[in-house]
């Protein structure tokens, strides 16, 4: 078959891959780089002022092996090299001592330890409420928010900012969002403790994936409508029209209706509640967020109470490998840009990510039982976990029913 993949994300990428050696793929993206939310600066995003040898990256980061098996079998049969890192978290507070996870409590010193452990014991007992409210059938989260779920502070706030990090959502719209989506997410990472990031920035995955592609692939690529019939799909890109068996479509949710000029009223249903998140993240040279608050233990998760909401900011250099006391501390920001020196600042990411809300997920059941009618096939996060793993299972599962490779 000849199919088109609309969209050089990770799902679209991964499904590229896994259905190159049965069909002819065809995949279109319309920024000047593939990856999606995958940038690596020195590889698909500007080098900057880096040392040789140090990559970093301004979107995805590290990848548990608990909740990433998918993402960890595709690393695998591509000979992916791994780096064990630590997944520890701090959630620091505003008139208040801060919360470190049990990891991060063994790297204080022993003088502030005591004080650390007393307020995560304390914290602990909302843990506890909030796994027993968090302990029902997915079913049963079906059409309610995630804020029904958190609890009050510290730890729903800790909670709230941890969702910040994960789906690069404003903290004070977390609240809104779904908790079908969130709550099992939230339940899994609880268990989470072997993190895995890959050697040389996330992006040197996508590097193997494309080597060892034989489709063709297009960037810069600005796909204007598609339509089928009983003949094909067709796809109009940059005037051009071109005609496939199949599409498979892997934007961002919110772009769906905008590409499919021939939507019918179960497409509309199904796509019409969804809505864009523009972010923008930092990479930064700043240690300032440290600094003013008297932090001496960085993590990977550190997330910061803000009047009205919050931010996160991860340690880069643990996740890039650099050894300890390296001269400069990196780091990766979203939502705290009031709190770092733009002269330090390397690199500004926008990304564009979906708006995980209860109306937008309602119908996701419907999309993952219809895959395929009208020759089109949907991947992306949002049909699962809304994180790499989603994206990974999703390309894993059309590439299946097309008959591409398995992992």
């Amino acid at each position: 078959m000849r199919i088109a993949i609309v969209g050089g994300g990770a799902s679209g990428l991964i499904t590229a891959w896994l259905l190159d050696r049965a069909h002819e793929v065809t995949l279109f993206e319309r920024a000047p780089v593939l990856g999606g939310h995958i940038r690596t600066m020195g590889r698909n995003a500007p080098r900057g002022d880096l040392p040789a040898g140090v990559w970093l990256d301004a979107g995805v980061v590290e990848f548990s092996r608990e909740n990433f098996p998918t993402v960890h079998r595709l690393f695998a049969a591509l000979g992916v090299p791994l780096r064990s890192v630590a997944g520890d978290t701090a959630f620091h507070r505003q008139g208040a001592g801060p919360l470190y996870s049990p990891g991060a409590l063994r790297q204080l010193p022993a003088a502030t330890r005591a004080g650390a452990v007393l307020r995560l014991a304390r914290a602990g007992l909302q843990r506890a409420r909030f796994m027993a409210r968090a302990n029902v059938p997915d079913a049963a989260l079906r059409g309610r928010a995630l804020g029904e779920f958190l609890g009050p502070p510290p730890f729903g706030h800790w909670l709230r900012l941890l969702v910040t990090y994960a789906y690069s959502m404003p903290s004070a719209e977390v609240p809104g969002l779904s908790a079908a989506l969130c709550v099992p997410m939230l339940r899994a990472f609880a268990r989470a403790n072997s993190w895995s990031a890959v050697e040389g920035g996330t992006y040197a995955y996508v590097e193997r994936l494309l080597a060892g592609l034989r489709g063709t692939v297009y960037t810069n690529a600005i796909v204007q409508s598609i339509r089928r019939d009983d003949r094909g799909v067709h796809l109009v890109v940059d005037g051009q029209p071109l005609a496939f068996d199949a599409v498979v479509i892997a934007t961002p949710p919110d772009q769906v209706l905008r590409l499919l000029a021939d939507a019918d009223e179960a497409e509309r249903r199904r796509f019409g509640a969804w809505r864009a998140n523009h972010v923008t993240t930092l990479v930064h040279a700043d240690d300032g967020l440290y600094r003013r608050r008297g932090v001496a233990v960085r993590t990977e998760f550190d997330l910061f109470e803000q009047p009205g909401g919050g931010g996160y900011n991860a340690w880069l250099n643990g996740l890039a490998g650099l050894p300890p006391g390296h001269a400069v501390d990196y780091g990766l920001a979203l939502g705290l840009d009031a709190e770092i020196d733009p002269a330090r600042v390397l690199l500004r990411q926008p990304h564009h990510t979906a708006a995980f809300t209860v109306a937008a997920l309602a119908h996701r059941d419907e999309v993952r039982a219809s895959n395929g009618q009208r020759r089109t096939w949907h991947v992306g996060a949002w049909l699962g976990d809304g994180l790499h793993e989603g994206a990974a299972g999703s390309a894993l599962a059309v590439a299946t029913a097309l008959g591409g490779r398995g992992l």
